[in-house]
């Protein structure tokens, strides 16, 4: 079939009319643009509020929740966490909250916090996992859990899925990154979940009440030997009742909880600028040489003293413009 030369000429015409009036709209934005007098420096990745070094996982069982050493819940990482499935709490810097599914709960770095009294049988909760240079615009969401709509819910499956595809798939990476950094601006909007337990119960009441006074304690005696005994005495509980109390809520010994603490101490001292030499450091959180601490704290922290400090200090100093 012959072709239409005057329709095919019209419709030429129709794009360079469309492309012209496009022109001319981009025309009049020009207007708006002032030159800058430095050409090498312009908006940046790291000024905007970008997650990066993302890690999702699930955990599928309570016991999957119980820490394994107070480390085990304190880093240097956002996580947020999500119940899909079963309720439980989650205590924030000593501050309980019953999450139920639909919830969102962002933790912050340097945090501390467990998870107690998991509905039993399985769970199904989701873990985002990530670090920001540049989290100003988080800081609503500090001890602040929300309430999930029907939109983020949405945005949370496809970030899973996208997760889940192929790691050789092509944009995987920024599509994460764009994902979650989305996500967690959405998220800072959402209605607040009124989750705050406050009446915890006489047991849970006990516990916190001991958690409080052995760290109280082992912070005023950092550079002493203190024994079980010691802390026994101090608390008024008897050693087998303390033993006990740490096994079954914490998955830790008494003295582990009690060496750990001396890390997170540490910890919170590297992060202040005002701070001493690390040898000080150490000797003052009654390790008895660097060598010593060193090591014991890139065990638990995964990060040598110095390179934490650095780390901590770099990231405050980001949040804070």
């Amino acid at each position: 079939m012959p072709r239409n030369p005057i329709k095919k000429s019209g419709a030429r015409a129709n794009d360079r009319a469309s492309l012209k009036a496009a022109c001319d709209r981009i025309g009049k934005s020009l207007n708006r643009l002032v030159n800058p007098a430095d050409l090498f420096s312009g908006a940046k990745l790291e000024d905007a509020a970008v997650a990066d070094n993302i890690i999702i996982f699930k955990r599928t069982s309570p016991d999957m929740l119980r820490p394994r050493g107070v480390t085990h819940n304190y880093h240097h990482r956002y996580e947020l966490v999500v119940p899909l499935q079963k309720t439980g709490r989650i205590h924030v810097d000593g501050v309980p909250y019953q999450l139920t599914p639909g919830m969102a709960c962002l933790i912050f770095p340097h945090q501390f916090h467990h998870y107690l009294d998991i509905e039993k049988g399985p769970i199904k909760w989701v873990f985002v996992t990530f670090e920001m240079k540049n989290a100003a615009t988080l800081r609503p969401l500090r001890n602040s859990p929300r309430k999930l709509g029907a939109r983020e819910i949405e945005e949370l499956d496809a970030l899973i899925n996208e997760y889940a595809s192929p790691a050789a798939a092509p944009g995987r990476g920024l599509n994460l990154v764009l994902k979650v950094s989305d996500f967690l601006q959405r998220l800072a909007k959402c209605s607040e979940a009124d989750c705050v337990i406050r009446n915890d119960g006489e047991e849970s009441d006990t516990r916190g009440a001991i958690l409080e006074k052995i760290n109280a304690y082992v912070r005023s005696h950092l550079g002493e030997p203190v024994t079980i005994s010691d802390l026994a005495a101090h608390t008024g509980y008897s050693i087998s009742y303390l033993r006990a109390i740490f096994r079954k809520n914490l998955g830790v010994s008494l003295g582990s909880y009690m060496r750990e603490s001396r890390l997170l101490i540490a910890a919170s001292m590297l992060g202040d600028p005002n701070r001493g030499s690390i040898e000080e450091i150490s000797r003052a959180c009654g390790f008895e040489s660097i060598h010593a601490f060193s090591r014991a704290f890139k065990n638990a922290m995964g990060m040598a003293p110095r390179a934490y400090g650095k780390f901590v200090q770099t990231n405050n100093a980001k949040s804070s413009t």
